[in-house]
């Protein structure tokens, strides 16, 4: 029966994380930032650092902000890919390593 309690309360986390992110991404200050941030980076930040040329589709939080309001806005906590890279960095994120 334990289990079931934790696993409870991990969804009802997860449930409340989401809402928290969903609500910062619906901000009009988060479209600018992001906005901002796609036209300085037209091209995957990883994909170029690896000698590739890929556009950009995802801005994605180095440090997610979920502990810090503030790192949702902070320009230099945001690194611009395309969809694989994005796809890599969560992959880590779950794993727990840090993605830079």
């Amino acid at each position: 029966m334990p289990t079931l309690n934790i696993i409870k309360s991990s969804h009802r986390r997860d449930t409340v994380n989401k809402r928290l992110y969903q609500g910062i991404y619906n901000t009009p200050r988060w479209k600018k930032l992001r906005k901002l941030k796609l036209q300085n980076n037209s091209v995957c930040e990883k994909c170029w650092e690896r000698g590739r040329v890929t556009p950009t589709a995802e801005i994605h939080h180095i440090v997610p902000f979920i502990s810090d309001i503030d790192l949702a806005y902070d320009y230099d906590n945001l690194v611009a890919l395309c969809v694989e890279c994005h796809k890599e960095a969560h992959k880590k994120l779950r794993d727990g390593i840090e993605y830079r």
